[in-house]
C-alpha cells in the first residue's frame, strides 16, 4: 500500500499535485479510478490526462468545495464537458458563472455611490471598461484562429467610448495599470504580448507602451 500523501497529474502539459485524501473521496469516479492502486502502478509517476489543464484547475476546486464560480474565460459548457469526462455529475446550482453585466452594474454603482472615495471607484470602473473594450477588439479580430497570435488593439477605438474618457489610456498610474491587467487576465484570459512576441512594435520603451504613451499595443491568450 502506498504511503504517498499526494498525487501528481500532468493534464495537457500542466503539472498538478493534490492530496490523496481528495481523490479517495471521489474514488467512484473515472478520475478517482485513474489514481487508484489498480490503475496507477507507480504512485510517484504523474498521471497523464489528455485534457485542458486550464479547466482542470477549476475541476479540482469543484472537488474541494462542492461548487464553483467560473471566471469569464472558462465557458460553462466546456467545464461541464470535462466534468462529464471525469465522471462527475454536478447538481443544479453548483456551477455558477461570473456575470459581466452584474459586475459592470456593481462597479457602476460603486462609482456613483462612493462619494468619499470617488477617485478609486472611478478608476475601477474605467479600468473595467478599458479591459472590456480590449477583449471586444480581440474577439472581433481573432474569431477563427486558435493559435497564440498577438492581436493589435487600436487605442483610438477605445478613446471613442464615452465611459472611458478621451485620453485616459495615455496616463494610467501604477494602481490603474494593475487593475487593468487584473481585469484583462481574470475576466477574459488575456495578457499583454511581450516585445519578443510582437516584433512590429515601434518606439517601445516600456512593457505596456499604450498605458503611458498612447501607442497601440498587442494582447494574446494567457
Amino acid at each position: 500500500m502506498s504511503t504517498t500523501n499526494t498525487i501528481k497529474f500532468n493534464v495537457g502539459g500542466r503539472p498538478f499535485e493534490v492530496s490523496r485524501d481528495l481523490m479517495e473521496k471521489h474514488s467512484e469516479t473515472m478520475l478517482g479510478k485513474l489514481v487508484s492502486e489498480a490503475w496507477q502502478a507507480d504512485p510517484e509517476e504523474p498521471v497523464f490526462i489528455d485534457r485542458n489543464g486550464n479547466i482542470f484547475e477549476y475541476v479540482l476546486d469543484y472537488l474541494r468545495y462542492g461548487s464553483i464560480e467560473l471566471p469569464r474565460n472558462v465557458p460553462k459548457s466546456s467545464f461541464e464537458r470535462d466534468l462529464d469526462f471525469y465522471g462527475l455529475l454536478p447538481k443544479e446550482g453548483e456551477i455558477k458563472e461570473k456575470s459581466l453585466a452584474d459586475m459592470a452594474a456593481a462597479l457602476r454603482q460603486d462609482r456613483d455611490s462612493a462619494k468619499s472615495n470617488f477617485v478609486s471607484a472611478q478608476s475601477k470602473y474605467e479600468m473595467f471598461v478599458f479591459a472590456t473594450e480590449v477583449q471586444h477588439q480581440y474577439i472581433m479580430k481573432n474569431q477563427i484562429s486558435e493559435k497564440e497570435v498577438p492581436v493589435q488593439i487600436l487605442v483610438n477605438k477605445i478613446r471613442e467610448n464615452g465611459d472611458f474618457g478621451k485620453d485616459r489610456c495615455d496616463y494610467l498610474n501604477e494602481t490603474e495599470d494593475d487593475l487593468f491587467m487584473s481585469y484583462l487576465g481574470d475576466l477574459f484570459g488575456l495578457r499583454m504580448a511581450t516585445e519578443s512576441e510582437c516584433k512590429n512594435w515601434k518606439n517601445s520603451t516600456s512593457p505596456h507602451p499604450c498605458l503611458y504613451k498612447g501607442f497601440n499595443f498587442f494582447v494574446m491568450r494567457k
